[in-house]
């Protein structure tokens, strides 16, 4: 889709375009939680879970981040909506979310590879972030990038964590493309040579929602880890002492 739109457009085509009352909650049962996805269109798959580290597959995601024009500005958005519950005698100790930005800002095809007066620009925004039903924030993470052309690995990672019980975790996506056309040279006393209008494009690649886990310790567990903390303790005090 080819337009002319200008940024606020663009934001309220990106809200738009969110899957807002779909199919209902989707709930995927991992080894130590279960997660919710309120606006899914498409259902998100668990690539992998062992050793306290799921992976979860964002085709829902995948498909709305993408976009592209050879004329004006185009952009598209992905919203999403996540309710997570740590299984009882687990915690969540981080997350991070990881992909492969995918740009392009045509080709220059000018004689010599010289650029005309066009332009190609792209962009686009993560925001993710996970609160506690009842208030308050446990992670915020979010990230711009722009021109890119090729292939970008990207990964947001949060701070270390210990959150137990249910938590929600809100994903914004959006991407933006702007392309207007150039001239190639003509002949030095007449009209300018042909229209070129170059392709800009942006799209997230296998974005992917890693969640890590461990069992929560034990009372007793904390209770040893102190008496073991008392005893080299006073192991210390006695070589200094002698």
């Amino acid at each position: 889709m080819n337009s002319y739109l200008p940024h606020a457009a663009l934001f309220a085509l990106a809200l738009a375009s969110a899957p807002v009352h779909a199919e209902g909650p989707t709930t995927l049962d991992a080894s130590h939680f279960s997660i919710d996805s309120r606006w899914a269109y498409n259902t998100d798959v668990i690539a992998s879970d062992a050793n306290g580290v799921t992976r979860i597959s964002m085709t829902d995601a995948a498909e709305m981040a993408k976009t592209s024009t050879t004329l004006g500005e185009n952009g598209n958005g992905y919203n999403g909506m996540y309710t997570i519950t740590l299984r009882p005698g687990y915690r969540m100790t981080g997350l991070s979310v990881s992909g492969t930005m995918f740009g392009g800002l045509g080709e220059i095809t000018t004689p010599g590879g010289l650029p005309g007066e066009g332009t190609t620009k792209n962009a686009m925004k993560l925001q993710f972030e996970a609160y506690r039903p009842e208030g308050g924030t446990v992670s915020a993470m979010h990230a711009d990038y722009s021109m890119v052309d090729g292939k970008l690995p990207f990964v947001l990672a949060s701070e270390p964590l210990s959150v137990t019980g249910t938590f929600n975790l809100s994903t914004w996506t959006m991407v933006t493309v702007n392309s207007y056309p150039y001239y190639l040279p003509g002949h030095p006393d007449g009209p300018p040579g042909r229209e070129v209008y170059p392709l800009a494009t942006m799209q997230v690649l296998n974005p992917t929602l890693t969640i890590y886990t461990s069992a929560v310790p034990e009372p007793e567990t904390y209770g040893m880890l102190l008496a073991g903390m008392a005893v080299i303790g006073l192991a210390r005090r006695r070589r200094r002492s002698a």
